[in-house]
């Protein structure tokens, strides 16, 4: 049996077949006449960023966008051949550390992820990178038109004086999916400021407030920032745990923005209210019990440009007039606001636990394996790992709570709330237990096909034969025609697969491989100086076929029966600078 050791921390990684190139020819005069082989193996800690909807059933997905990184070693990260204009297209966003960096895990390079993506809600994520190994980090964006499920929202407008609010109140709706809502009151004569305090002379205010429920799994896999922050700050500014991170458990977050014109407000000249309500059947980090009025929840802001978390001190909780739980706090500042306990050192168990899945000989598949606490909230978690029956799964770290559970979900719950939970345990002590076994009847394993690849590009400019490294995608049509995720991530040195996220790979004496599904319908898709390529949708079957003519890639497979691989070929003609 195999033993999978996880972080304790929630790494947003999802699905995602594509190809990313992150390479150009050089100018070879006077060689152009001379077919040149240029291997392009250049690149440090690859990192592959997918902004997704968070509401998967929505046909709006993030397109082409700016980005900011910030943070502690943001001078470190680049894009292809050096630069720091990041930009994102069709939702993907490739980095690399620069090549004098040596990541380790007592080294690791640390930077913040912030984008304001057309109608999203702002996204942030602190990235930590400890090696030189490949990365794929899911960002997922509430889109204001289409919440996803265990969020509510409110879009509204109101009318200043001068940049002077006449005293307005916005407050988010409900669904079948949250119940709980936020209002935001600001008194009449509250000036709106600037990020640097200076008032803003405007007659038109924007206000967008996203609230986020904190046991819905496609709630809490879109909260800004994680769970797992490492930039934290008491009420005085001095760092929590040596900067080390911490680990939340939330009771709900509210993510406010709001516009004066066309000037973002940070701050206001008198404090605003924020009324933020708390489902019953929450969970109380401190007494693992559901939370009640005189509970103590942790309120802290986040810093979305630099994924800087801040103490905002306690709140207590009390009920409003329709006698629901509901947590109020004054602020002259706008932000993401989060109630949450935290965990880490003392409060953590001094043993490992330990799930062993029990899902029938020669059954596999990739699962979600999820620590919650008995009201789903979200404490540790394995995304996306492919597992076998009688594979164990390790938390080598558990936060001390009287109760828990384990969650067993096919891979994508957090971006497609349709697929089902399989299993979960009965409640139990996680610092007690050390070990459990999860019984479940996975489904059966389908006709998998062995497939090679290797890529290769021709210059259309010149004659220069490359052999890229960088990200390759694959679109599963079959998987997306099914409400499925279907997207698998590659990444490819000089022309041929290095890594898999998405498909299972398999090493057969130093050749990699990814595991298909026959009969199902596939796209091949590629970036390049900012051009997307792509075959044509083809059926990957037993046999010898050509790719079908799409817009810049071509190839050809070839079957082996004897081995049951597909070897693909497939070549593209970049314009080389």
């Amino acid at each position: 049996m195999k033993t999978n050791f996880l972080s304790i921390f929630r790494p947003m990684l999802l699905v995602f077949i594509g190809f990313y190139l992150t390479f150009s020819c050089s100018k070879l005069n006077p060689l152009d006449e001379v077919e040149l082989t240029v291997n392009n193996d250049v690149t440090k800690s690859p990192i592959l960023i997918h902004f997704a909807n968070a509401n998967s059933s929505s046909t709006n997905v993030p397109g082409d966008f700016n980005v900011t990184i910030s943070g502690k070693n943001a001078n470190l990260v680049e894009m292809d051949g050096g630069s720091t204009n990041f930009q994102a297209s069709h939702g993907l966003l490739p980095l690399y550390i620069v090549n004098t960096a040596n990541p380790s895990t007592t080294n690791p390079v640390k930077f913040n992820v912030y984008a304001e993506i057309p109608g999203f809600a702002p996204v942030t994520q602190s990235v930590t990178i400890t090696s030189d190994s490949v990365k794929v980090i899911d960002i997922t964006a509430i889109e204001y038109a289409n919440p996803a499920d265990g969020t509510s929202v409110s879009v509204s407008q109101a009318t200043l004086t001068n940049g002077v609010s006449n005293g307005d109140n916005f407050k988010t709706g409900t669904s079948a999916t949250m119940s709980e809502t936020t209002t935001v009151t600001i008194p009449a004569g509250t000036k709106v400021l600037d990020a640097n305090g200076v008032a803003i002379n405007a007659n038109q205010l924007t206000s967008n407030i996203v609230h986020f429920s904190p046991s819905s799994p496609t709630s809490y896999s879109a909260f800004p920032g994680g769970f797992n922050p490492t930039n934290v700050v008491d009420q005085n500014g001095q760092p929590i745990n040596n900067g080390e991170g911490i680990n939340f458990v939330s009771a709900g977050l509210v993510a406010i923005n709001m516009k004066a014109g066309n000037t973002d407000v940070k701050q206001f000249s008198s404090p605003v209210k924020v009324s933020m309500e708390i489902n019953a059947n929450t969970t109380n980090f401190d007494t693992g019990e559901n939370i009640k009025v005189g509970d103590v929840v942790p309120l802290w802001s986040l810093n979305e440009q630099t994924g800087q978390w801040k103490s905002e001190g306690d709140v207590t909780v009390t009920t409003n007039s329709n006698g629901k739980l509901v947590a109020n706090f004054e602020t002259k500042h706008l932000s993401c606001f989060n109630l949450d306990w935290y965990w880490y050192g003392i409060r953590t168990c001094n043993r490992p636990l330990t799930v062993t899945l029990r899902i029938g000989p020669g059954k596999s598949g990739y699962f979600d394996v999820t620590l919650v606490t008995p009201n789903n909230q979200y404490l540790a978690a394995l995304h996306g790992a492919y597992l076998t029956d009688g594979m164990r799964v390790t938390f080598p770290y558990v936060a001390q709570i009287p109760q828990a559970k384990i969650v067993i979900s096919s891979f994508n719950l957090y971006l497609n709330p349709r697929l089902p939970i399989l299993a979960q345990t009965n409640l139990f002590n996680p610092c007690a237990q050390g070990a459990i076994d999860i019984i479940f009847g996975a489904p059966a394993t389908p006709d998998i096909v062995k497939v090679n690849i290797n890529i290769s590009g021709k210059c259309s400019n010149k004659n220069v034969k490359i052999l890229p490294s960088g990200w390759f995608y694959l679109y599963d049509n079959t998987d997306a025609m099914a409400g499925k995720n279907p997207w698998t991530y590659l990444y490819l040195v000089n022309g041929v697969i290095n890594f898999s996220y998405g498909s299972k790979i398999t090493n057969n004496n130093g050749v990699l491989t990814i595991e298909l599904v026959n009969g199902h319908q596939y796209m091949v898709y590629s970036w390049n100086n900012n051009t997307w390529y792509s075959s044509g949708l083809f059926t990957l079957n037993k046999n010898n076929f050509a790719l079908p003519p799409g817009t810049g890639i071509v190839g050809n497979s070839v079957y082996n029966a004897g081995t049951n691989t597909l070897n693909i070929t497939g070549t593209f003609t970049p314009n080389c600078k």
